[in-house]
């Protein structure tokens, strides 16, 4: 039996290595478009996340002014605390317009749908504020539950800023993103020990209990700014030297003495301390946001740069595929020199006649270099993930606990540290365990 055979002249080859090149061509390109889109999309959530920090240190001033304002009976900043409101709700409304602007005007990404539950959540979180607020003018909850209440809303808030540090892709960009994190989160801890201590001194009243959670806020801000020294660039670094020689860091050190020396067995009357305390915790946590601006117009800078360079590295894919194309239809000898000269060798300008005489990669050889990029790019950004997602399981442990056993987010954290020391291990391993116990 004579078995048919098929013969391919060569104009049909031809036709059909010029549509699988032209095809490989254009999602050499898409990949481009793709990375370009991701940078502009990731651009767009830093200029959220900036309306989202100035938000939050407008409710952590609120929560102090609120603590000291029920803790004094109403006797204290009263006036200020309406002031206060009035600065929240402004920054209130510009985060939920950046919002908008940033997640419902365009397209969702791949794999955003965790970010968008937590901006959910986040919201709900904020809709139980006007009824804080009424509470807090009506004393109708204590200094400790109003603290308690406002903590939950900022942690909400900050879950959001953590998610999408997870979900950037670029390794400058996401370690900026982690230096920021922590500073932010090291600025939270400040702003729950200056509502904390203002309402001791306003509420004439400090026991153990309180001097240890003050302990805890003081441990906790150290390890944070301790990850974002890690992340932070030179200049940075430098702004958080200044900040510990300021003033204000040595006056609180001497108010931290003080509330540590009080004996609670004494009736003393610290009321007007509170004032003191919260204009001089006020004063460092204003510097803290100095330079929580400083770390965010890094981030937009390092963004825009990235967006060019992806730019530039797509017109050198272009011009490049274009001259080639043309010199070589059937793209056999395609050589990767200019194409990844942009990626690998910070965009340096490439003789197009050098090229040619180096035209010995073929398209293979350029699919296995990008992928190499890539992978580059993947061990970049591992490390700064791992610091993301430990951060992640932490706060889903102490969410578990704060569920389960009713405690607070201080307490809650309390607990896994404790724990973590008992055993002689790392506190993401406790948060671990407790996660897989609960499943």
């Amino acid at each position: 039996m004579k078995v048919a055979t098929v013969s391919i002249n060569n104009n049909t080859k031809k036709l059909f290595m010029a549509h699988n090149n032209s095809l490989t061509k254009k999602f050499l390109l898409a990949a481009k478009y793709e990375e370009i889109h991701a940078l502009e999309q990731l651009q767009k959530s830093c200029y959220n996340l900036i309306k989202l920090g100035q938000f939050v240190h407008q409710l952590q001033k609120e929560r102090a002014m609120s603590n000291i304002y029920l803790a004094s009976n109403r006797t204290l900043f009263a006036q200020q605390l309406q002031q206060q409101i009035k600065h929240s709700d402004i920054l209130q409304h510009a985060l939920f317009e950046s919002l908008a602007q940033t997640y419902l005007c365009t397209k969702p990404g791949v794999g955003n749908s965790r970010l968008y539950n937590l901006i959910t959540i986040s919201l709900q979180s904020l809709d139980t504020l006007h009824s804080l607020r009424e509470k807090v003018a009506k004393q109708a909850l204590s200094a400790s539950q109003s603290t308690q209440s406002f903590t939950q809303i900022i942690t909400s808030l900050l879950n959001v800023f953590l998610e999408t540090a997870d979900g950037a892709s670029d390794p400058v960009i996401t370690r900026i993103l982690v230096a920021y994190f922590n500073f932010i989160q090291g600025k939270e801890y400040a702003g729950q020990e200056r509502a904390y201590g203002a309402m001791a001194f306003a509420s004439n009243k400090f026991d153990a209990e309180q001097k240890a959670l003050l302990s805890h806020f003081q441990q906790n801000q150290q390890t944070s700014f301790d990850f974002f020294r890690q992340y932070a660039d030179e200049q940075l670094t430098l702004s958080y030297k200044l900040l510990l020689q300021d003033e204000s860091s040595q006056e609180i050190e001497k108010l931290r003495t003080m509330l540590h020396q009080l004996d609670p067995s004494k009736n003393q009357e610290l009321s007007q301390l509170s004032e003191v305390w919260f204009d001089i915790a006020t004063a460092r946590i204003d510097i803290m946001h100095q330079i929580e601006q400083q770390i965010s117009k890094r981030l937009i800078s390092a963004a825009k740069e990235r967006i060019v360079e992806a730019k530039q590295s797509l017109d050198t894919h272009q011009g490049t595929l274009a001259i080639l194309t043309k010199d070589s239809p059937d793209f056999s000898v395609l050589t990767t020199a200019t194409l990844l000269s942009a990626e690998l060798n910070g965009f340096a300008n490439t003789n197009v006649a050098a090229q040619k005489l180096a035209a010995n990669k073929t398209m293979y050889d350029l699919i296995a270099e990008q992928s190499q990029h890539i992978k580059q790019i993947n061990n970049a950004l591992s490390e700064a993930r791992k610091v993301i997602n430990e951060q992640k399981t932490i706060n889903q442990a102490k969410f578990i606990l704060i569920e389960q056993l009713k405690l607070t987010e201080a307490q809650a954290h309390k607990k896994l540290q404790k724990q973590a020391m008992d055993n002689h291990v790392s506190l993401h391993q406790v948060a671990e365990q407790i996660i897989t116990l609960v499943d």
